[in-house]
């Protein structure tokens, strides 16, 4: 985040009292890191506009484009211990998950398996592009305080082929009847878009991903509510996508 800081707006990261950007906390789950961050006031918007989704556009190119400048510039193994966003971790890992899942019925964990199997066939052409993903780029992840806009959790960020992270954009204009108008913006404010093909595959694998999270974190109390009825629903989205 502090090397991207030339390219897009991100939060200061705030140092502690020994000079470091990260705390280590040892607890009885073990290990964990903390960061702190400046508090940026502001809001994110509610109910984005086709504009806004240009501007995201425009901030999703910008960071890559500094986040490609930064990798040229820095040692192979920097940052190595990011998540690589392939077939293992997009597919077969929430995969696990949704199958161990006591509350899925059997005929969703046979859709699961399904999609898995064509998303992995048509997701290795994409797997050797691996550079640097957001993993999480959506509205929810935005402050606007105008002019500017600022970046903020970048907790899931990694590598792997962009059309995930284009699929994350495409996952939250689902239920949204001017979503063909708002995507047309996006389109703008980004520039080259990577094929239709690979569109279709990431946008298929960012959602499947997602799925794969609601049986891990069923202690988020939404998540709790009917899900097998919500993977159902993230299932026939999967399948729109690759038909």
């Amino acid at each position: 985040m502090c090397a991207l800081r030339n390219d897009i707006n991100v939060p200061n990261v705030m140092a502690n009292t020994a000079g470091d950007l990260a705390t280590r906390l040892v607890g009885s789950d073990g290990e964990r890191l903390y960061a702190v961050f400046e508090f940026i006031e502001g809001e994110s918007p509610e109910r984005p506009s086709s504009e806004d989704y240009r501007r995201l556009g425009e901030l999703m190119k910008a960071l890559y484009s500094g986040a490609d400048a930064i990798m040229q510039s820095k040692p192979e193994d920097w940052a190595l211990n990011r998540p690589v966003y392939d077939i293992q971790h997009a597919v077969r890992e929430p995969l696990r998950h949704l199958l161990q899942f006591e509350s899925l019925s059997e005929e969703n964990k046979r859709r699961c398996v399904s999609v898995a199997e064509e998303i992995e066939n048509r997701f290795r052409a994409l797997e050797p592009d691996r550079r640097f993903i957001h993993a999480d780029l959506h509205f929810g992840n935005m402050v606007v305080r105008e002019p500017s806009w600022y970046c903020l959790d970048f907790d899931e960020c990694g590598y792997g082929h962009r059309a995930l992270d284009l699929g994350v954009v495409k996952l939250h204009l689902k239920n949204r009847p001017d979503a063909l108008e708002c995507w047309a913006h996006f389109e703008h404010g980004y520039g080259d878009m990577p094929s239709q093909d690979a569109l279709a595959v990431g946008t298929a694998a960012r959602i499947f991903y997602m799925a794969g999270k609601i049986p891990v974190r069923q202690d988020i109390e939404s998540l709790r509510h009917d899900p097998d009825a919500r993977i159902g629903t993230y299932l026939t989205w999967i399948e729109d996508e690759l038909a």
